[in-house]
């Protein structure tokens, strides 16, 4: 049953990804953007999920019994996200306006390299390919506490390699950090979505504070860059708001912020929190908000067919990204 279920999931995932690549047949930047969207936002669960594996390691508390397993399981998208970004090594010149543009500093010049680019990004793939392999067997608090700086550290660069430098004239300090809170958000409401799934939770309460917690620094890490930069009134910055300022944009992050906001003031009543139901509502439409937030990222400026490329890339990525869940879940009973 579980099988049948995989094959269906790859096979209508393939044909979604497969539709996704072929718009760039007809517009190569619009396509492979909103592909870079959808793909983004698959590695960020595989990203999310392993600083909270590695946190697990380090943090004594009641939230290891319910999260370790489905932590575990999203490791096993590792192999699906990088797949999913060869496409984007490979489009790189459509993708990104400063290939093959004069660099505007001389640092952009090194940073911005072709080959330097795809090796941090590939880096970047290899380092947490290793770090998941590790971290399905106990790991010790050395090795947890150096791997969690390094992909820390790691994922701020990448970031914002990948999306920040869609717009060369922009640049925030604080911006790969940002994209790790939304990383790390998705993340744990996968994971609270897959242990809903594989049965009540033992300590429900703990993992809605923890959701609630979580939306919190997301809701300041996602104001603060904003209100930096409209008070600095800084001119370079203030462009890449003015790109989202379109009436479906504003709608985008509007929805987005909803999904989140809806969710934080509601985990504040413990009635919710201790609620599977209400708690499994939260998780979803975290999740859904989420992956809007990193096509609200990725996309603006970039023309109708980005979006529908997005969409198809979200639907393909997502049904083979649940069929790789399936399996790794299957061969971890069989492992029992």
């Amino acid at each position: 049953m579980i099988r049948g279920g995989e094959r269906w999931l790859g096979a209508v995932g393939a044909l979604g990804a497969v539709a996704a690549l072929l718009l760039a047949l007809v517009d190569p930047r619009a396509a492979l953007t909103g592909w870079l969207g959808a793909a983004a936002f698959v590695a960020g669960l595989a990203e999310g999920a392993l600083i909270l594996l590695l946190m697990l390691a380090l943090i004594a508390g009641r939230w290891r019994e319910d999260l370790r397993g489905p932590a575990r399981l999203l490791g096993a998208l590792w192999p699906l996200a990088a797949l999913a970004f060869v496409p984007v090594l490979a489009g790189m010149a459509t993708i990104y306006p400063w290939f093959g543009a004069p660099p505007h500093s001389a640092f952009a010049g090194v940073w911005l390299n072709p080959l330097f680019f795809a090796a941090r990004t590939i880096g970047w793939f290899v380092l947490g390919w290793f770090v998941a392999a590790r971290a399905l067997g106990e790991v010790s608090e050395g090795f947890a506490a150096g791997m969690l700086i390094a992909l820390v550290l790691a994922t701020n660069f990448v970031a914002s390699d990948w999306l920040m430098t869609l717009d060369p004239e922009f640049a925030s300090s604080g911006f790969g950090l940002q994209v790790i809170f939304f990383d790390v958000c998705g993340a744990l409401a996968a994971m609270i979505l897959l242990r809903l799934a594989g049965g009540p939770p033992r300590h429900t309460g703990v993992l809605g504070g923890l959701l609630l917690t979580l939306l919190l620094l997301w809701a300041y890490i996602q104001f603060m860059p904003f209100l930096i930069i409209w008070s600095g009134n800084l001119p370079g910055s203030v462009g890449w708001y003015l790109a989202r300022r379109g009436t479906g944009w504003v709608a985008a992050i509007v929805i987005a912020s909803l999904l989140g906001g809806a969710p934080l003031f509601a985990l504040f009543a413990p009635q919710v929190r201790e609620s599977r139901r209400w708690l499994g509502l939260c998780a979803a439409a975290v999740l859904v908000g989420k992956a809007i937030e990193f096509c609200w990222l990725a996309l603006p400026g970039r023309g109708p067919l980005a979006l529908l490329a997005w969409l198809l890339a979200l639907a393909g990525l997502g049904c083979l990204t649940l069929a790789s869940l399936l399996r790794a879940a299957r061969l971890a009973e069989a492992r029992l």
